[in-house]
């Protein structure tokens, strides 16, 4: 979404919270907001608390290494403070493992190919969500692709993703156990160059999720606190009015707010911005619940719907679907 700061006051959105500090405007250059009509750079979106990943670039093609892999995660600071979670990281760097995985950055025009390493013990794949890939390199098990064993690389064939806007990639193997512990991402493709005036001085991706620390493991016993997420080995439990099989955990970027200050690029929890600038957050809901998005103090502006532009809409909050990704 995008939107432009009006008054200083304080927000927040489950994890993360957004203050506009007073004074301060923003110049007519690549940090947003000018009005002059030149062109300049688009601003590289920021996921706090995840690594981002603009890949190796080769030619024309924009390549992206990807593991699957079992990772550690401390999502709260109490009472549950860590979580055995899958995730995705930057093939070769560790430091990279996290549930959302790497939010990886392309470029309207050019190619991009994903090679993806499996290192759980079952057989996964990666599915990119909103762009415009052949089934070649879908990544659905079942439908012209074979999932990737364990141990095995796979070379996806490379292709244009299409327009810019906010996407998305997840697991599409076993979907139903893998990506709620964990095997997703977000996808930002950025046109080559945008009009100052367009560009946002701040643009902030979220991926929402949610965590249940009393699931089991993949054997099915109980984790006692370091849960997988809230799958019951192979089938997702559901939440229920009467609070059985409730999420008792919903993250922004792999964080609860208490925790919001963890991980690469946090922030210490708060996104800082000066009063007029124009600011864009890309959301993608990869839990399985539908959730109310609001910022305090400011109305926000719709303009990207599952990576497709749309009328500008200005709306006070907006309700975001299981799957679903939109820009503000």
């Amino acid at each position: 979404m995008k939107l432009r700061t009006k008054v200083a006051r304080g927000g927040a959105a489950v994890t993360l919270g957004l203050t506009a500090l007073v004074g301060g405007g923003v110049a007519a250059d690549a940090n947003g907001g000018g009005s002059d009509g030149r062109m300049v750079d688009a601003t590289v979106p920021t996921t706090p608390s995840v690594f981002t990943y603009t890949g190796e670039k080769t030619g024309d093609t924009r390549v992206f290494r990807l593991t699957a892999v079992q990772v550690e995660q401390q999502i709260a600071t109490f009472p549950i403070q860590k979580a055995e979670v899958w995730g995705w990281e930057v093939t070769g760097k560790p430091e990279t493992a996290s549930t959302p995985g790497p939010t990886l950055i392309a470029y309207e025009g050019e190619k991009i190919q994903f090679v993806v390493t499996n290192d759980l013990q079952q057989p996964t794949s990666l599915h990119p969500h909103g762009t415009h890939q052949p089934n070649s390199a879908d990544g659905v098990s079942g439908i012209d692709f074979d999932p990737v064993k364990p141990g095995e690389t796979r070379q996806y064939p490379a292709y244009t993703p299409g327009h810019p806007g906010t996407m998305a990639y997840h697991t599409h193997t076993d979907t139903a156990t893998q990506e709620p512990r964990g095997l997703v991402g977000l996808i930002t493709v950025l046109p080559k160059r945008v009009a100052a005036k367009d560009n946002p001085a701040v643009d902030i991706g979220m991926t929402l999720q949610t965590f249940n620390p009393d699931g089991p493991d993949p054997d099915g016993d109980p984790q006692g606190g370091k849960a997988l997420t809230a799958s019951d080995n192979g089938g997702l439990v559901v939440p229920m009015p009467d609070d059985r099989g409730m999420f008792p955990f919903f993250t922004i970027n792999g964080r609860t707010g208490d925790a919001s200050n963890l991980g690469p690029d946090s922030q210490n929890g708060v996104i800082k911005v000066k009063q007029g600038d124009l600011v864009r957050i890309r959301l993608y809901n990869a839990s399985s619940v539908s959730h109310s998005m609001h910022l305090h103090g400011t109305d926000m502006t719709l303009v990207d719907i599952n990576g497709h532009p749309v009328s500008p809409q200005t709306v006070t909050a907006k309700s975001i679907a299981p799957g679903e990704f939109f820009t503000l």
